[in-house]
């Protein structure tokens, strides 16, 4: 478990006999979930910080239509709902499902609180996780605003091209279903408008890669 916990951003600078230490004074509980098993519902109060050591969840909301939308999935090692923990409003937005058989451990806030007022390293990285959750909720709302669906392409395109160091040769993250999810559309639109921007000579498509050939072009369907 030790290992686990050390490879987290939040216990990023510590070494494994810091974080042992850390927890034998520390209450806190590991359980492990079946795949496909509710881990924490929407609307649920977050008291705790959930630490994913082995599996991988996923994040679903349920459509009008009562269908499940996955959001997103993480995998450990990793924690999740930081931001909520410590909020006015700290009811849960989403379903926490386990996406395949996983160990969690939780440590409830005021044990948190002992932990981040021991640590400051602890504190920084639990700030700087918190402030990158709320930067790609911003990214999200974004998202939002793009109306076109080939917009939302560009946008999703030019994003990766930023966090690749401006290279057009990009591998694509998530399969169609998921980035489908993702920008809010079917997996129908996502395939017609990508063959769009291919047959517009935008980008080309050779399997999961994604070469953007006309960036000005990309920019431009932003608008």
């Amino acid at each position: 478990m030790y290992n686990e916990l050390s490879k987290l951003p939040l216990f990023k600078g510590l070494k494994t006999a810091e974080i042992m230490h850390l927890l034998s004074t520390t209450n806190y509980q590991v359980k492990t979930f079946e795949k496909d098993t509710m881990i924490a519902y929407s609307g649920d109060s977050c008291e705790t910080l959930y630490i994913l050591l082995s599996g991988e969840i996923r994040g679903e909301i349920t459509s009008f239509d009562g269908k499940a939308i996955t959001i997103e999935k993480t995998t450990a090692p990793n924690s999740i709902a930081e931001g909520y923990l410590f909020a006015d409003d700290n009811k849960l937005k989403i379903n926490i499902v386990a996406h395949s058989d996983c160990k969690l451990l939780f440590i409830y806030k005021p044990q948190l609180l002992n932990i981040l007022n021991k640590n400051e390293n602890i504190l920084k990285n639990y700030l700087k996780i918190t402030s990158n959750r709320f930067v790609n909720v911003s990214s999200k709302l974004k998202l939002l605003n793009i109306k076109t669906v080939k917009g939302k392409l560009a946008n999703h395109l030019l994003a990766l091209e930023k966090s690749n160091n401006g290279k057009q040769n990009l591998k694509l993250n998530k399969t169609h279903q998921e980035l489908a999810n993702f920008l809010g559309i079917t997996r129908p639109a996502l395939t017609r408008n990508l063959l769009q921007l291919k047959h517009d000579d935008i980008i080309s498509i050779s399997g999961k890669e994604i070469r953007i050939l006309d960036k000005e072009k990309l920019s431009a369907l932003l608008y």
